[in-house]
């Protein structure tokens, strides 16, 4: 299950990709299914997008699934998927589907700093004791078909791939034993920042300038539940800019693993459904080895 915000004639949906690639619009054809089989206590709002999807938690789930064998029954009769209303709710890419970030404004978006030993060792840096986060602004996030832009005030863009979990239970002070029940599924992240900007010649680290641009960090480009991916280590991870592989490695690499995470953040931090958390890089950034990363979209102001 691969699950989306995208948009089409600027128009938003929340929904998910097919396996033969096509786009539901979920909150129509939860209305179109409940229309024809009624269920007692459902609610359509749950698919108004991410963060109500995950709030409905396991309940989400199940009538999504129930959805798509709705839809596939009626494709054997014969019958083109639309609502009673006569809106379509399945759509095909080629169509000008646009995918945006699968992260809903208002989510508190958490990022770890120097979580992966190889990362910390082109550093040369001791590893940390506990995990290190900082956090981003819902401006520094794109989809999947939108660019990065890379801004005239740094002068060493540095884009790094992680991993990111979604969180889709409300909790403070989780305890690392029950962490993973807070965990809702998992994307990528394509961090980019200014390490010339974050590490200026004098005053601490200037997580802001060197983190917190417009457009600077893109999330995507789906969502897949938690269980549908089973152990999240290893995961492979891999970073190709214009065509050359730039970082390779595995989320083995991680120093403190996601409910070690939990634990640490939450015992300040009230979690949401929709919430996500960036684990950090691996090896191979460019700017550590000084080599410039070619805008990926132009430069912007």
């Amino acid at each position: 299950m691969k699950l989306v915000h995208f948009q089409l004639a600027d128009q938003f949906h929340f929904g998910m990709l097919t396996d033969s690639n096509e786009y539901i619009d979920l909150d129509t054809a939860c209305r179109d299914y409940l229309g024809v089989n009624p269920v007692k206590g459902a609610d359509p709002s749950r698919f108004r997008d991410m963060r109500a999807f995950f709030a409905g938690g396991a309940d989400s789930v199940e009538l999504t699934r129930k959805i798509i064998e709705y839809i596939d029954r009626r494709r054997k009769m014969g019958w083109t998927p639309r609502a009673a209303t006569g809106a379509r709710y399945l759509f095909k890419p080629e169509e000008g589907v646009q995918l945006l970030a699968p992260v809903t404004a208002g989510a508190k978006i958490y990022c770890l700093a120097s979580n992966s030993r190889s990362h910390v060792a082109e550093q040369k840096k001791t590893p940390p004791t506990q995990p290190y986060a900082f956090t981003r602004f819902s401006n520094s996030l794109v989809g999947p078909s939108e660019p990065l832009v890379v801004h005239r005030a740094g002068q060493f863009p540095d884009i790094e791939v992680e991993l990111a979990i979604v969180l889709g239970r409300r909790g403070k002070h989780i305890p690392a034993a029950r962490a993973m029940e807070y965990v809702a599924g998992y994307t990528i992240g394509l961090d980019m920042g200014y390490r010339d900007l974050q590490y200026p010649n004098e005053g601490p680290v200037d997580w802001v300038m060197g983190k917190g641009f417009d457009a600077s960090m893109a999330v995507g480009p789906w969502i897949v539940p938690k269980e549908e991916v089973g152990e999240p280590y290893p995961l492979a991870m891999e970073l190709k800019v214009g065509g050359t592989v730039r970082q390779t490695g595995t989320t083995d690499d991680y120093l403190f693993r996601i409910p070690d995470v939990l634990a640490h953040l939450s015992q300040g931090i009230t979690f949401e459904p929709g919430d996500l958390i960036s684990l950090g890089t691996i090896a191979g950034a460019p700017a550590r080895v000084r080599q410039r990363v070619a805008p990926p979209q132009g430069r912007g102001p």
